[in-house]
C-alpha cells in the first residue's frame, strides 16, 4: 500500500450535514411508508438535509483515488476504478492490505476539503457506513457516477454529486450488490 496514494485528513467538526433524495425506504431510521402502498411526491423524491453527529476517526488517511483494476489484478483498463466488487469484497481487500473503507463522514470531509481525486469513469464509492432499519440492511455510497438514468424520479441518482450527497443502497446479499457503477477507496487510522 504505497503511502503516496493516501492523504491525511481530520474530522474538524462534531456535526455533519448530508443530503439525501427521500425514497420510500427512508433515510436512516425506520422505513416511513410501510403501511402505504405508493407514497407520491412531494413526500418522496425531494432532497432532504440530515444533520447528525459525525462518525469519523479524529485523524485518518484516505485514498486520494479509488482502488484500480490494476491494483486488484483485474481485466479492464488498469487505471480505471475497480468495479463489480460488492461491499464484503471491498472490505476484504481493504483488510488484506491493512486498511479499511472510509466512513461516509470521512469520505465527505475529505472531499469537501478537496483531498480526493475522482478517476474516470466516475463511480459511486462504497463506504464503511452500513445500517439497518429493522427490515433491510443498507450502505451509504458517496460521489456519484458518470452514468445517469433519465426518464423517472424512481431511478437511482447518477451523475457527479456534491460531497454532501449520500445514496442509500439496499444490500440484497448473495453478491447482488456488485455493480459496474460502484468502486471503492481505502482509509487507515492514524495515531491521534
Amino acid at each position: 500500500m504505497p503511502s503516496d496514494h493516501f492523504t491525511e485528513a481530520r474530522a474538524p467538526r462534531e456535526r455533519i450535514t448530508s443530503l439525501f433524495r427521500r425514497r420510500e425506504t427512508g433515510i436512516y431510521g425506520e422505513a416511513p411508508y410501510v403501511e402505504e402502498w405508493k407514497p407520491l411526491p412531494p413526500r418522496l423524491h425531494d432532497l432532504v438535509e440530515v444533520t447528525r453527529d459525525t462518525v469519523a476517526a479524529p485523524r485518518y488517511a484516505i485514498g486520494v483515488r479509488e482502488v484500480t483494476n490494476g491494483e486488484l489484478g483485474r481485466d479492464g483498463a488498469p487505471d480505471e476504478p475497480a468495479t463489480e466488487v460488492d461491499l464484503a469484497e471491498a472490505r476484504a481487500h481493504a483488510g488484506s492490505v491493512g486498511a479499511r473503507l472510509p466512513t461516509e463522514d470521512e469520505w465527505q470531509v475529505a472531499a469537501e476539503a478537496g483531498l480526493l481525486e475522482r478517476a474516470e469513469p466516475l463511480v459511486w464509492n462504497w463506504t464503511e457506513s452500513e445500517h439497518a432499519d429493522g427490515r433491510t440492511r443498507f450502505a451509504i455510497l458517496k460521489g456519484g457516477s458518470a452514468w445517469q438514468a433519465e426518464g423517472s424520479d424512481w431511478y437511482v441518482d447518477g451523475g457527479p454529486r456534491d460531497p454532501r450527497y449520500s445514496l442509500k443502497l439496499l444490500l440484497p446479499g448473495g453478491g447482488l450488490g456488485r455493480s459496474p457503477r460502484i468502486g471503492f477507496r481505502l482509509a487507515v487510522d492514524l495515531e491521534p
